[in-house]
């Protein structure tokens, strides 16, 4: 146990240690957090002061390994701290973790282990440690009130995400690599797994602290169709999507990465959205496939794909541009959910999206009846495009705006 703990810890510092300049303000963040309620004194810890974070985003630089690595153990005793105080550990889900935290010699009292006194405690600490060291010290800090979920929930939803889109053999996968793939291939796998598994925990502890589902329950609902919707991947995708999923394949086989690994851990980024798809499939009962085919062809059509790539390579400055960030491309995807739903209506049956372009012809035949939102809110992206430069925020506000006018139509005339 604390050999591979050591092992997880190297592991999630040279990750840390890789996101250092770009995760410099959510760390920020955590200090400042952790400040204000009296449990962090940077001093005493040789963390840098205000004033310091401030030189190093100006010189690009990020913070330094032995800092990262104080921030990681602070990380998690607070997440630890946060599952004590719910009834998080209560879940039976964890019994499994509690029972391999004892030597096997010990599996054979697993009924005086359910009734140990540090019962809770064990399973917050090893839930905390792999969280941490898989998704980092801020990472939790930053989902739940974004999630609207406390660590019950939270910690619902990342055990479920691990188990839905099959992290732990892809993570262990990696990380037998070791000696036989260069470094930075390596590396570069396991960020992709960090970014799949923190956008797929985002949307299930959504549902478990809307459902108050544990995780076998979240499991249940979602593991069959996550896994269904991968073995349809990339192809069902938009060839905007598709056209990323190979830029990423692409990026991790010139790090080094395999390419049979590329590909399994690029395509997971997409599956971060699979919870809106298996929720309009099951109300109604439309087969899942069918539904993802109009939604992506919701996304090409209308220009939700292009916006949201381009929000994906928006550069935030401050902590409150990511939340605002954040909330753009939670909007967008909102309102192509919405606009997916309001076709879905219009078309009369899942027969409309058996093919790629069946989907395309639903999503042009609902067009036609509504010419003048669909071509301004197309209008206002080719115009923004066609201006040059980079996006701005502005710029993406302005984009979203139009769509969200364009799935506000879809949801009146659906009504």
């Amino acid at each position: 146990h604390v050999l591979a703990h050591n092992y997880d810890q190297t592991l999630a510092l040279s990750l840390m240690e890789m996101d250092a300049v770009g995760e410099l303000m959510p760390y920020a963040q955590f200090m400042a957090d952790l400040e204000a309620r009296g449990r962090l004194d940077r001093a005493v810890e040789g963390l840098p002061d205000a004033a310091g974070i401030a030189e190093r985003a100006q010189a690009g630089k990020g913070l330094t390994r032995p800092e990262l690595a104080v921030l990681l153990a602070y990380g998690k005793l607070e997440l630890k701290r946060d599952i004590v105080a719910t009834e998080a550990a209560d879940d039976p889900f964890f019994e499994r973790q509690l029972e391999a935290y004892f030597p096997k010699a010990m599996r054979k009292y697993a009924e005086p282990m359910r009734r140990h006194r540090l019962r809770r405690e064990i399973i917050a600490t090893i839930v905390a440690n792999d969280i941490v060291n898989r998704c980092g010290p801020s990472f939790p800090g930053r989902l739940m009130p974004a999630a609207g979920a406390d660590a019950q929930p939270f910690i619902a939803g990342y055990e479920a995400a691990k188990a839905v889109l099959g992290i732990p053999a892809l993570w262990d996968s990696v990380a037998a690599l070791d000696g036989k793939a260069p470094a930075a291939g390596q590396m570069a796998l396991f960020r992709r797994l960090s970014a799949a598994l923190r956008g797929a925990t985002f949307w299930l502890a959504r549902r478990a602290a809307r459902d108050k589902l544990e995780v076998d329950a979240l499991v249940r609902a979602y593991g069959p169709s996550f896994q269904s919707l991968l073995k349809l991947m990339p192809a069902i995708l938009s060839p905007i999507e598709q056209a990323a999923v190979a830029s990423r394949v692409r990026h991790l086989t010139e790090a080094g990465a395999p390419l049979d690994k590329a590909r399994a851990v690029a395509v997971l980024q997409p599956m971060t959205i699979a919870g809106d798809l298996v929720d309009l499939a099951e109300a109604s009962s439309w087969p899942l496939a069918n539904v993802a085919r109009l939604y992506h062809a919701v996304g090409e059509a209308f220009g939700f794909d292009r916006v949201r790539q381009a929000a994906g390579a928006y550069a935030v400055g401050d902590n409150f541009e990511r939340m605002a960030l954040r909330r753009l491309i939670e909007d967008l995807l909102t309102q192509q959910t919405e606009l997916t739903r309001a076709i879905m209506a219009f078309s009369g049956g899942p027969q409309c999206a058996e093919t790629a372009a069946d989907a395309q012809r639903a999503a042009s035949a609902w067009t036609t009846l509504r010419h003048g939102k669909v071509n301004t809110a197309r209008r206002t992206i080719d115009e923004i495009e066609a201006s040059g430069g980079p996006w701005s925020f502005a710029k993406l506000t302005i984009a979203n705006a139009a769509l969200r006018e364009l799935a506000a139509e879809g949801a009146k005339r659906k009504r």
